[in-house]
């Protein structure tokens, strides 16, 4: 039955290629990724990193004392600056147009600033959540970009993704289309922690893109009232 789904598998890759051929989404050069070498080294990067309540530089990305509480991100790690417009056509396409291998290149972005912070190490005590879609988003796109996110960086850091123990139980407006106190409204009560007395440690949030930080807060709030020392979130983007 495994090579069955090896062939199954293969065989839609070879489809999709044909009938959509892959090309870097930067420089429109054909290849085998829709980020290519050259533009992955050249990509705008994020100048410093933010405290998730405030949006002013914060070391690290540790969120500033006066800003944490038991209801916020203990800290956050971006790579890019969503304000670019080239990165949010990539993160669109990798979102919504399926191309799933992109998955391997934007996380290494994500990886390589956690090691040019020098917090690979800090990181190894904890446990990954993606953040999950509801089940309507994920039939109908196919997969949890959060998820593919997380496989990349759950190797290098030889952590586990942990994928239930937080489900998305509401259907909710996409956070984009609404402001600051919207997103906060919108969010609230979306999430759940499947079994609280599982909940012990340190855990590391993914996300593609970051702006108010209303659903990560969300769920650092969740965790840490069923018994998490620390939340701590990684996304691609942050603006």
């Amino acid at each position: 039955m495994s090579k069955v789904n090896s062939f199954v598998k293969a065989l839609g890759r070879e489809i999709t290629d044909l009938v959509f051929p892959v090309y870097c989404l930067n420089c429109g050069k054909d290849g085998q990724s829709y980020l290519c070498r050259d533009c992955l080294s050249k990509i705008p990067k994020l100048n410093e990193q933010l405290c998730i309540n405030c949006q002013k530089p914060a070391p690290f990305g540790k969120t500033h004392p006066r800003c944490v509480s038991r209801n916020t991100l203990d800290g956050i790690i971006s790579a890019l600056p969503y304000s670019d417009q080239k990165i949010r056509e990539i993160i669109a396409a990798f979102k919504y147009s399926f191309a799933e291998t992109l998955a391997e290149r934007l996380s290494a972005l994500l990886i390589q600033e956690m090691k040019n912070l020098g917090l690979s190490g800090y990181f190894a005590e904890f446990k990954i959540i993606p953040v999950p879609l509801h089940s309507r988003r994920l039939n109908w796109r196919g997969f949890n970009q959060s998820l593919l996110l997380s496989k990349p960086l759950s190797r290098m850091l030889n952590v586990e993704i942990q994928t239930e123990l937080v489900k998305r139980d509401r259907f909710t407006k996409p956070q984009i289309e609404l402001k600051k106190e919207q997103r906060r409204q919108n969010i609230q009560g979306a999430f759940s922690i499947t079994n609280p007395s599982q909940i012990s440690g340190r855990y590391l949030l993914v996300d593609d893109v970051v702006t108010t930080g209303s659903t990560l807060n969300e769920i650092a709030k969740l965790l840490k009232q069923s018994g998490a020392s620390e939340v701590w979130a990684m996304t691609l983007a942050h603006g």
